[in-house]
């Protein structure tokens, strides 16, 4: 059952990539576009924090060789493409573990749920169709769950205990909020005779973690500290601001009936974990309960906040989905048996209802987004100087962001900029004021006055202050594809000599 259910998440997450554009013809974000563009610079001997901005610990970057090797040495648009199509393998693989460890926990009816409210989970779905943190997060934490919990309050064996800090180590060093799973599994086992099982833990993952982070962190510990910790601790308020909303936002209708369920599988869990006197008897419910509760208050507490964050909360969500539904299950049968029928139906159902919203962003296929890739190819030569403020549109077309000499490494224009606005030494409302601000533009302008072309967009529209842009369009003349009035490419009135290059691996 879990293996239908988890090609049925394949088909959910794939399902856009089956057009004639591929998996590059679907909607590109952001976030994607610098993870990639990160990852495959890191081949090219270009290192975060000493190179170029990177505003997270570098596991992801190390994590994702295998695809950013093929932008790096080849096309990034094939690269990228087989980062897109290799997040939809990971998130069938994290539907088994979730359905499997639900399962093995509380059931098969809470295995089913579970397995079910995670293929249908708007977020993650977006998440896992692209080289985004959340897939590997939440694979490597659901790892760690089922290595770390044991059916019938088992202690793991040491060897088990030493996978599941390997897994948090790696969670740790992809993202800081990853360390929420580490210690949701330290809660859910209190120090007791083999108190040995969490000092092996504690020891994977901190071994794990400096592996990983600390030879790429020692070539610039200070930008490495300015950039994963001072610069998210110190950034303006952006996204959703009000906590009020954030927190509707994570219970949103689109996942209403998981959501309900989920919610009361909370209650379940911290109900179960209260009465318990022996915390192995409750692990499973004190692990999953302490993972979402956490997730809920770093959410509302951060400076920054989208809908799409709630794809760490897939998986927590998910397990307490499970663990409701087999509550309810169980209570109704206890009643009668043809009750208790009735509501194994409606609780296998209920997950369901995310789909419609899941197929409704398969739907989206701008086909500008592939005209501009064929207009920049056909409009820049290998030679030119490319800049934008939408990484992944360069990628699209083949370009990674250009290295020029006495120039940053523009990967992250939007933290590039915010962090500029930091180094001043003010403090701002929201990211818009960060960005009206003059030091916001000094490097991004330095960079843009030595580029052949450039891709504005919405974004640049938005991070660029009222001047800059003045500047920007008396410097630079627009062009638009004869195929589609909404594809632009900016070319600068006399092109520059300058060519971009890349050192060699």
């Amino acid at each position: 059952m879990l293996a239908a259910v988890a090609v049925g998440a394949w088909v959910l997450r794939a399902l856009p990539f089956f057009h004639r554009a591929g998996a590059p013809g679907y909607v590109v974000n952001y976030d994607e576009g610098v993870y990639y563009a990160a990852s495959a610079l890191l081949w090219k001997g270009l290192l975060p924090y000493r190179d170029y901005l990177f505003v997270h610990p570098p596991g992801a970057l190390l994590l994702g060789a295998p695809a950013a090797a093929v932008g790096a040495f080849g096309d990034p648009s094939v690269g990228f493409a087989l980062a897109r199509w290799l997040a939809t393998l990971m998130g069938a693989a994290s539907t088994v573990l979730v359905g499997r460890l639900a399962m093995r926990a509380w059931g098969p009816v809470a295995g089913v749920v579970a397995a079910l409210a995670y293929a249908a989970h708007p977020e993650i779905v977006t998440m896992e169709r692209g080289p985004f943190l959340d897939p590997l997060l939440n694979l490597c934490g659901l790892g760690l769950a089922n290595a770390w919990l044991l059916p019938s309050g088992r202690e793991p064996l040491p060897r088990r205990a030493g996978v599941a800090g390997v897994l948090a180590g790696v969670m740790v060093s992809v993202k800081v909020l990853g360390g929420i799973w580490g210690a949701a599994a330290l809660v859910s086992r209190a120090p007791g005779p083999r108190w040995s099982l969490a000092r092996r833990f504690v020891g994977a993952a901190s071994l794990t973690a400096l592996a990983l982070v600390g030879p790429v962190a020692l070539w610039a510990p200070g930008a490495f500290i300015r950039d994963v910790l001072w610069f998210q601790s110190a950034r303006p308020e952006d996204g959703i601001v009000s906590r009020w909303e954030r927190l509707l936002e994570m219970t949103h209708e689109r996942r209403r009936y998981a959501v309900l369920l989920a919610l009361l599988g909370l209650g379940v869990a911290l109900t179960r974990a209260a009465r318990r006197s022996s915390r192995t008897d409750a692990a499973p419910e004190r692990f999953v309960a302490s993972a979402y509760l956490l997730t809920v208050a770093a959410y509302l507490a951060a400076h920054s906040y989208w809908s799409n964050y709630n794809a760490f909360l897939a998986g927590p969500e998910a397990l307490l989905a499970g663990l409701g539904a087999a509550a309810l299950v169980g209570f109704a049968a206890s009643k009668a048996r043809p009750v208790g029928t009735v509501a194994t139906g409606l609780v296998v159902l209920a997950p369901l209802h995310s789909v419609r919203e899941t197929l409704r962003g398969a739907e989206i296929r701008p086909p500008e987004q592939v005209l501009q890739a064929r207009y920049v190819r056909e409009q820049v030569s290998p030679d030119a100087v490319l800049c934008g403020f939408e990484p992944g549109w360069g990628l699209l077309a083949g370009r990674l962001p250009p290295v020029l000499p006495g120039q940053p490494v523009v990967v992250d224009p939007y933290a590039l900029m915010l962090q500029d606005a930091l180094l001043s030494g003010a403090r701002f409302e929201d990211a818009a004021a960060a960005f009206a601000a003059p030091d916001s533009q000094r490097r991004m302008l330095a960079l843009l006055e030595r580029c052949d072309f450039a891709l504005l967009g919405f974004r640049g529209e938005w991070q660029l202050s009222a001047d800059s842009r003045r500047w920007f369009k008396a410097t630079y003349t627009r062009a638009v594809s004869p195929e589609s009035p909404a594809v632009e490419l900016w070319r600068r009135h006399e092109p520059l000599s300058v060519t971009a290059t890349l050192p060699a691996p």
